[in-house]
């Protein structure tokens, strides 16, 4: 008889734990929930979207869309004032401010450590790897916004390739040899000098990841940003590694392959002299490269863009991948305050309606919407439909929502490009490879104080290498100067926290 009973009790755990399966005969509920706008208006939260979430699970989203410019003073002044919803987006600036980080010291979110694996299709959506990179000294305070693992790299054009009889280059020789032409041997063949090789914009800290410097560092064997060692944590820019890839920059700028303003350039500036027709290759995140092409060919309709295959310093050697963490920032759970998530039954239901979007029927549904009204099927291709102005009727409808609910990082469709399908095969391929920060995770409370005057000693140090400001010494002597303001005690402190939560 205990046998029968732990077996039953097991089956309806296992229903409860599903989440979708059990969503059938629980009460509806409203989820209220502060996500960042980034569009020009909200969606209308009574379509037939929304509406089909709320009939088929019984949940209905209650959204403040808040102007992403504001939003972190937003979630600043409704913690000061007690007023979180349930649920909160966390970008990776909110999870730096200091208003939340009290808040978790204090235990004001739900830790979902113990729960996560109550929910499979949740958990296995997300993944080990993102579960264990997204926790906070061993604690998930929330579930992480996904993003493309390998998503740091370059666009090139493949038509100037082609033109110049020129194949996709693997080694920095190769590159430097391809952007070299794309200067002066007229890639376009209009009879002028009028090509470049490479654009970037490096004006701001956080255009690390993506503006090639951390790229090529990492393809030449640095750490990515942070990397843990036998001799303890070491900071990128202070390896060999990172300087000849400084070098390898220098030489394209010295060169005149790459734009001489780098260094003034903004991100969206760096986007408009691609989309300009005369730059053969841009550093970028390379799933922009639809929006990249899609404005190029209005400029040169033979335009074709290509993502740039991975740079290895020798022929043979194994790729290295400057990667993200994988996710940007989380979702998160407070329990702080009179309209947030009070008990456990309450967390449990809101995350059972998570785990219901994590199944193949609601991943359909979120990333293709409804037939008829969003989709339409033409000779057997599922097709989103548009508006008058060319834009998706799904992105219309839903939102901004994909901060705040399990989104992928990326998803295939029937009618997909050669250049989309080549992008997402190289996803796939470069996830392998990709280098992580070693820091992710952890805590260092001089980074945390010191960040806004560490991090521009270094981006200033390199621009100044770069532009030949600074000679190799000075810059030497600039990482020197790094580790004595502060420096050691980000890397003592970071290598403290790896060994005790990573190693």
């Amino acid at each position: 008889m205990k046998k029968r009973f732990s077996l039953i009790l097991a089956l309806l755990m296992a229903l409860f734990c599903a989440g979708s399966f059990a969503l059938a005969d629980e009460d509806p509920i409203t989820i209220t929930m502060m996500q960042e706008l980034f569009s020009d208006s909200t969606p209308d939260m009574d379509n037939e979207w929304y509406t089909y979430l709320k009939d088929h699970l019984g949940v209905t989203l209650d959204v403040n869309f808040v102007p992403t410019q504001s939003y972190v003073d937003k979630i600043t002044t409704t913690i000061a004032s007690g007023a979180l919803p349930m649920v909160i987006s966390a970008n990776s600036s909110v999870l730096k401010n200091q208003a939340v980080l009290d808040m978790m010291d204090d235990g004001d979110f739900w830790n979902l450590t113990d729960y996560i694996k109550d929910y499979p299709n949740l958990y296995s959506f997300v993944g080990d790897g993102r579960w264990t990179s997204s926790a906070i000294e061993g604690v998930n305070w929330g579930i992480p916004r996904l993003r493309v693992l390998p998503r740091n790299g370059a666009v090139i054009r493949q038509d100037w390739l082609d033109n110049l009889g020129m194949s996709m280059p693997t080694t920095f020789d190769e590159l430097y040899d391809v952007l070299y032409a794309f200067t002066y041997n007229d890639p376009d063949g209009n009879g002028v000098n009028d090509t470049y090789g490479a654009v970037t914009s490096y004006v701001g800290t956080g255009n690390r990841g993506w503006n090639g410097f951390q790229t090529l560092a990492i393809a030449m064997g640095a750490p990515n940003t942070f990397g843990y060692t036998d001799d303890g944590m070491v900071a990128d820019f202070g390896t060999e590694a990172y300087l000849d890839a400084l070098k390898f920059i220098k030489r394209l700028y010295d060169d005149g392959i790459l734009n001489q303003n780098f260094n003034e350039l903004s991100a969206e500036d760096r986007k408009t002299a691609y989309k300009s027709g005369k730059y053969g290759l841009t550093f970028c995140v390379i799933d922009d490269i639809s929006g990249l092409q899609n404005d190029l060919i209005m400029v040169e309709p033979s335009a074709v863009s290509r993502v740039l295959g991975p740079i290895t310093k020798e022929a043979g050697d194994t790729p290295r991948i400057c990667a993200t963490s994988g996710y940007n920032g989380m979702v998160m759970f407070p329990k702080y305050g009179a309209n947030t998530i009070q008990d456990e039954a309450t967390l449990r239901r809101v995350l059972s309606f998570m785990d219901a979007l994590c199944t193949d029927e609601y991943q359909d549904f979120i990333n293709f919407g409804l037939e008829g009204i969003h989709y339409e099927m033409v000779d057997g291709i599922r097709t989103l439909l548009t508006d008058s102005n060319g834009k998706n009727l799904l992105d219309i409808a839903r939102g901004d929502i994909g901060q705040i609910l399990p989104f992928p990082d990326y998803v295939r469709r029937d009618d997909d490009n050669d250049m989309l399908r080549d992008l997402y095969d190289q996803i796939e391929q470069r996830t392998a490879w990709a280098v992580l920060d070693d820091s992710l995770g952890l805590k260092s409370p001089t980074y945390n104080e010191l960040s806004s005057e560490l991090d521009p000693l270094m981006m200033d140090a390199a621009v100044n290498f770069v532009t030949g400001v600074l000679s190799e010494d000075d810059y030497r002597a600039a990482y020197a100067e790094w580790l004595d303001i502060g420096g050691q005690d980000v890397l003592d402190e970071f290598t403290t926290a790896y060994e005790a939560y990573k190693k």
